[in-house]
């Protein structure tokens, strides 16, 4: 499905460096997109054959430059095996909630973690990685599920104004928690890694990188409200552990108020990447205001992920950050742009 010059340049990100330029995952868009007509927003959530025909219309309407390539998102909600290891779930028309009914009530008495093959959000998960992995015959790549980070996964268990409580009155017992959720994060993980493995050569995530290895995007939006000091105590651990566990891994830095927690993250070698979000509201992730910071992760030793750079401000990012490591998204109008981006990278080449 891909070439070996596009798989060099993937070996190369990982590896922290870059082959003759950065990593460009170039798209354009070349039909419309397809709706479920009719469809309630329930039936476009779990209408699991209908999905896998919608996915097989989807992929054609994309042509990809440079290393981009089709992808399929198996797409349940961020923070879907929270639904599969006891806790409850909410179908909503542009999202899936995981957090509306917590299940531990009571530090005393938390209900038994594991994971419930028969829950029915593990039997949609599994199915329709199946199903689009079949339906596929090579020609896209099926994504892992987001399946979210340990934290998060433990905010919808509990809640996540009364986990903020729990930190500082039950800090013995989320940790003991979260541990549990940790081991039954590996297991989940490799149950549905297994299943792609088995019709693809490598794989992919919700961001759309290729790695021939395991790999993820590891998050924990819960750390936006808390110190540095408690993200050292309850989230940098399981963090650091996913991460040596994974052949590879990036982190999904999501917006101003998880910045303050970059030192923390920085300091996991295991890490390869920070994919960085500033969220709503906020300026460009190619405004100049970010560079000193991507710059910081490029000293590091990190690489940087940066989605949807418009080709008009391209020369300007990789004019002022460094090219090792560095991974970007673009959408082009057709051909002649992308070949503009090709070019305005092999410019900077490896810096």
């Amino acid at each position: 499905m891909l070439s070996n010059e596009i798989k060099k340049r993937y070996r190369a990100f990982w590896d922290r460096t870059a082959y003759e330029r950065c990593v460009l995952n170039i798209s354009q868009r070349i039909g419309k997109g397809v709706v479920m007509q009719g469809a309630s927003y329930i039936d476009r959530w779990t209408d699991l054959e209908r999905r896998t025909r919608d996915a097989q219309e989807s992929y054609v309407n994309f042509k990809y430059y440079a290393e981009g390539f089709s992808t399929v998102f198996t797409n349940f909600g961020p923070g879907s095996m929270s639904a599969c290891i006891g806790g409850d779930f909410e179908l909503a028309p542009s999202t899936i909630w995981f957090d509306r009914n917590p299940v531990i009530k009571d530090w005393s008495e938390v209900p038994e973690l594991k994971l419930y093959e028969d829950s029915l959000m593990w039997q949609f998960m599994t199915e329709l990685t199946e199903m689009l992995c079949k339906a596929s015959q090579r020609t896209y790549f099926t994504s892992m599920a987001d399946i979210g980070g340990s934290m998060d996964i433990l905010s919808s268990l509990r809640g996540a104004e009364q986990l903020l409580c729990d930190l500082i009155d039950y800090p013995e017992e989320v940790k003991k928690v979260n541990l549990r959720i940790e081991e039954l994060w590996k297991i989940v993980y490799s149950k549905l890694h297994a299943i792609t493995s088995r019709y693809q050569n490598g794989m992919t995530s919700w961001m759309p990188i290729y790695c021939e290895k395991r790999y993820y995007p590891l998050q924990c939006d819960f750390c936006a409200m808390i110190s540095p000091d408690m993200f050292l105590e309850f989230v940098k651990p399981n963090l650091s552990a996913q991460a040596e566990w994974l052949d590879h891994s990036i982190y999904h830095l999501d917006g101003m108020d998880a910045v303050r927690h970059l030192d923390h993250l920085l300091d996991i070698p295991a890490i390869d990447a920070i994919q960085w979000s500033a969220g709503a509201g906020k300026p460009p992730l190619y405004d100049e205001c970010f560079f000193d910071m991507y710059n910081k992760i490029s000293r590091s030793g990190k690489g940087l992920v940066l989605f949807s750079v418009p080709l008009t401000e391209l020369e300007n990012v990789l004019k002022n950050i460094s090219t090792k490591g560095l991974f970007i998204t673009m959408q082009v109008s057709d051909e002649k742009e992308a070949s503009e981006a090709i070019k305005i990278a092999k410019s900077y080449g490896v810096k």
